[in-house]
Formats: C-alpha cells, sequence, structure tokens
C-alpha cells in the first residue's frame, strides 16, 4: 500500500472517529447495539423511526422496514426460524431455504403507519422493535399507544407479531370506499430508507397525475418495503458498493423470499378476507427492488409462521418491474419445440421495461438482465403466445396500447428511459420518477388490473 492511500485512509479513519464516536447517545442507539443496526449505513434503514413526519408517505400508507441482523443477536434460537417445506427434497426449495439461512437473517425491524393528508392524527407505529420504555420518549408513537419492550432476541420472530398488527390495520383500510388498489412498492440497490421513501412518493405522485383525468379511479392505499440494500461501509466508496454486487443480488432474494413474499402471500390476501373485500394488488419494483418483488410473486415466501399459519400464494393482479436487475429466464422458459412456457403462474400480469440508454444492467456476469436492450430483442425478435412487446414513447404512451391476453408486457422504453436520474449512476437507470413514467405505469395499471378509466 502506497504512502499516499495510507495517508487518506488514515484521515477518513479520523474523519470518521469523529462523526461516528463517543460522546451523545442516540436515542435509539441501545436498541441499535443489541441489534447490530448502529452502523454507519445500517442505521439508515430506520431512519423513519427516527423521522417520522419527514420520512413518510406523503398520500398515507405504511413503511414496512427490513433490516438484517446475526442469528445470535435476534433469535432464541434456531427453532425460531421455520418453513414452508421443512423436509423439502426439492434441490430449489432446498437452496431457497439455505440463503435464507446463511449469514445474517433478514428481520421485520419497524412497519409505520403514515396518516393521509386530511387526518389530524400523528404518524405511528403498529411495531417496533426499537421501543424502549426505559428511553425518553420515542420519536414516532405506537398507534394504539400501547407498545410494548421486544426484547433483541426476540426480533425475528416477533416479525410475525408485526405483520399480524399490519394485517388488522390493512383489514380495516381495505374496507374503506377510500382506497381502489394497493401498490407495494419496492426500490433498489444502495437505496437507503430516505431515499427510497423519497422515490417511492415520486412513483405514486406520477401515477396519480397521469389518473387525473379519470377521477376517483386511483386511490392507492401504499405500502413501501424498505430493505438493507446497501454494505455497512462508508470507507472505499464507490469500490466498496460495486463489491457488494453480489451480496446485495442474494438480499434481494432474500427479502422476496422472506417478509415481502409473507406480505403478498398472507398478510395482503388474510386482510382482504377479514374485509370480505378484494381490491387489485399492484407490485412496483425497480432494480434489485424489481428482483426481490419477482421473486416473491413467483417464488416466496419460504418461510413460515411458527404458529403454523401457512400462506395462501394468492395471485398479484400486476407486477411492473423497472430495468429489472435479474435474468428474464426467472420469468420464462423454452419448452423442447422452442415454445415461451409461463414460470410465474401467480404473477396474473407482468410488466418490464428495457432501455438502451441503461448502463447499469449491462454488466450481468450469468446472462442478460430484464432491463437490458439485448433482453428485449432476444424476447421480442419473434412472435410468442407469452409476450406482448410494445414500445413507450417519450410521453409514456405505448404503441401498440396495453391490453389483457397476454401474460407479459415487454416495454421498449429508449425513448422514455433515457435520462440519469439527479445523483444516480448507470446512465439511464434510474430514471423512473418522472410524469412520463407515471403515465405508463397508469396505462398498465388501469388497463391489466381490470380498472378502467
Amino acid at each position: 500500500m502506497s504512502w499516499a492511500i495510507k495517508r487518506l485512509l488514515t484521515a477518513n479513519a479520523v474523519l470518521l472517529a469523529g462523526c461516528f464516536g463517543d460522546g451523545s447517545p442516540r436515542l435509539l442507539e441501545p436498541a441499535e447495539k443489541q441489534l447490530g443496526t448502529g452502523g454507519p449505513i445500517t442505521m439508515h434503514y430506520h431512519s423513519a423511526v427516527y423521522y417520522p413526519d419527514e420520512i413518510a408517505l406523503r398520500g398515507g400508507g405504511y413503511i414496512v422496514g427490513i433490516e438484517k441482523g446475526d442469528p445470535g443477536d435476534i433469535l432464541t434460537s434456531e427453532k425460531d426460524l421455520t418453513f414452508e417445506q421443512p423436509n423439502s427434497a426439492d434441490k430449489i426449495v432446498r437452496s431457497q431455504q439455505d440463503a435464507v439461512h446463511e449469514g445474517k437473517i433478514m428481520f421485520v425491524s419497524h412497519i409505520i403507519r403514515n396518516q393521509p393528508p386530511s387526518s389530524t392524527k400523528r404518524n405511528c407505529t403498529l411495531y417496533d422493535v426499537y421501543y424502549r420504555p426505559t428511553v425518553a420518549a420515542a420519536p414516532v408513537r405506537g398507534c394504539d399507544e400501547t407498545l410494548s419492550e421486544i426484547a433483541a432476541k426476540h426480533a425475528y420472530r416477533s416479525g410475525w407479531q408485526g405483520m399480524g398488527a399490519l394485517q388488522t390495520a390493512l383489514s380495516v383500510d381495505i374496507k374503506s370506499p377510500s382506497y381502489t388498489h394497493i401498490v407495494v412498492v419496492v426500490m433498489g440497490w444502495n437505496t437507503v430508507q430516505e431515499e427510497a421513501v423519497r422515490n417511492i412518493n415520486s412513483i405514486i405522485r406520477g401515477i396519480k397525475h397521469a389518473s387525473e383525468e379519470s377521477p376517483g379511479a386511483f386511490k392507492p392505499l401504499v405500502i413501501g418495503v424498505t430493505w438493507p440494500s446497501q454494505w455497512n461501509s462508508p470507507w472505499l466508496d464507490p469500490l466498496y458498493k460495486l463489491t457488494s454486487f453480489g451480496t446485495k443480488a442474494k438480499d434481494a432474494d432474500e427479502v422476496g423470499l422472506t417478509w415481502l413474499g409473507i406480505l403478498l402471500a398472507n398478510t395482503i390476501p388474510q386482510a382482504s378476507a377479514q374485509a370480505q373485500r378484494k381490491l387489485p394488488v399492484i407490485v412496483i419494483g425497480h432494480s434489485f427492488g424489481a428482483r426481490a418483488a419477482t421473486t416473491a410473486v413467483c417464488d416466496g415466501p419460504v418461510i413460515a409462521n411458527p404458529l403454523g399459519i401457512r400462506s395462501s400464494k394468492q395471485a398479484v393482479d400486476l407486477l411492473i418491474n423497472y430495468q429489472g436487475a435479474f435474468l428474464t429466464d426467472r420469468l420464462v422458459e423454452r419448452d423442447a419445440h422452442g415454445a415461451l412456457l409461463d414460470k410465474c403462474p401467480r404473477g396474473n400480469s407482468i410488466a418490464l421495461t428495457s432501455s438502451k440508454h441503461d448502463t447499469a444492467v449491462k454488466s450481468a456476469l450469468w446472462g442478460i438482465y430484464a432491463g437490458s436492450e439485448k433482453s428485449f430483442l432476444k424476447y421480442c425478435s419473434e412472435p410468442s403466445k407469452l409476450i406482448n412487446c410494445l414500445k413507450a414513447d417519450a410521453a409514456g404512451k405505448t404503441t401498440p396500447p396495453p391490453t389483457l391476453g397476454k401474460k407479459l408486457m415487454y416495454i421498449n422504453s429508449d425513448d422514455l428511459i433515457n435520462y440519469n436520474a439527479f445523483y444516480t449512476g448507470g446512465g439511464a437507470h434510474s430514471d423512473i420518477y418522472r410524469d412520463e413514467q407515471g403515465a405508463l405505469s397508469w396505462s398498465l395499471i388501469k388497463t391489466l388490473s381490470g380498472k378502467g378509466s
């Protein structure tokens, strides 16, 4: 190591010590230390607990915060982690279970209810592993004012309690005529919670603007799911971030196989049954968020409630994957005659975008990612009974228009996804937050979810 590099690293160490060293503790620091989530990056995945009114869904809804913890910190024993098919001999199922169990484990750390703009109530938590009654008043209060402390060792298994509380709250919302759709949104790689919530707000805003010509047709009940999509190191950025690519790809899969899968296959369907009313369920993912969403819809969940309550595996009405960072063959495969077969029966309709201006998805090592131009050309080079190939213009309008009948909508978005989004990399990889993309999403939602204009 050269003298110059050593000097730079030393300077960084001094700077970081000043920023994150001893001194006045953070309000949630005792719980963060117990859970192992108080690092300079990991603490950003529960920032909404610190700033519940500022880091919030502007139109109301729920933020489900997923984080990672060492098994020794968040499990009382290995028996806390149970699976849908514990004795399966299927190699794929076993590998999925192994992926969930390997290293740190995903757990639900908080579920925050964001009140709609018309409400006089404060944002509140349905579930919060950071609450400690011995500490000063929490920045965000319990929705029922009866929050109880959750020991760190119970953090994983108590996640089922949190999802149960979300189910109960959703059942009340679904009964209400205030909502027309349930929209679950998941963001991608290197997106801390604050940025993820901002991006979710942008996505929903764009769809709402596009739906204004159809008054009352789109009143979404929004659930934003955030996950630890960035490694815990500020040292060697961006090199360190780049080396985390493979790990975070696996983490995205794990999110889909665990709590995002539970949300879609268990929590929402059970809430709908409890409310005796079903709203169309729309899932929107970007990049690795699209990867997590696709895994959740097509494969998840593999974990199970230890009380024996199994998932319904109910279908999702529409899955929209913006610039998906996953191999397209997760959704389709060819039979012996070359015809495409559906590999995701629980996704009633699936939309994918591609763009030649996206340089992030061109770097897949073992195949072609869904968001790349090469993938679109590969699957749209010849007619298929499974895929409807479209082209989006700069305003988000597609030719031909989206129609029911084929499972997949593959959208060439060269003319739509072509700018570098503010403070992002990968070319136009993150150009999905403008109203024009909202117009595209709305055209898909109103056509494919059965909610016309």
